[in-house]
């Protein structure tokens, strides 16, 4: 099941957005974004817990992948870091 979350702004612009997907009893949690306007305002935190509160599987694992700006808002709603993550890939010449 794929979850998505979106918090918009008075003028209907974008304000917060994320997604998660649940397959078995895991919850990974994906393309969690703030809009630079409209962060330090509790947005990432409200979209996060929409997200977590719409899983299925209550209980089960959850796991994400976070940017070192994420990685703060995410320690202060409990999460924590079990390995370093890094990113490559190929460029066709």
């Amino acid at each position: 099941m794929v979850l998505e979350a979106r918090i918009f702004f008075e003028t209907g612009a974008l304000a917060a957005s994320g997604y998660a997907v649940e397959t078995g009893d895991i919850c990974i949690y994906d393309r969690i974004v703030t809009e630079p306007d409209h962060r330090r305002k509790g947005l990432g935190h409200a979209l996060m817990r929409a997200l977590h509160d719409a899983r299925r599987h209550v209980g089960g694992m959850e796991l994400l992948v976070a940017t070192q700006d994420g990685q703060a808002l995410y320690s202060t709603l409990g999460w924590e870091t079990i390995s370093p993550y890094s990113t490559a890939s190929i460029v066709e010449p």
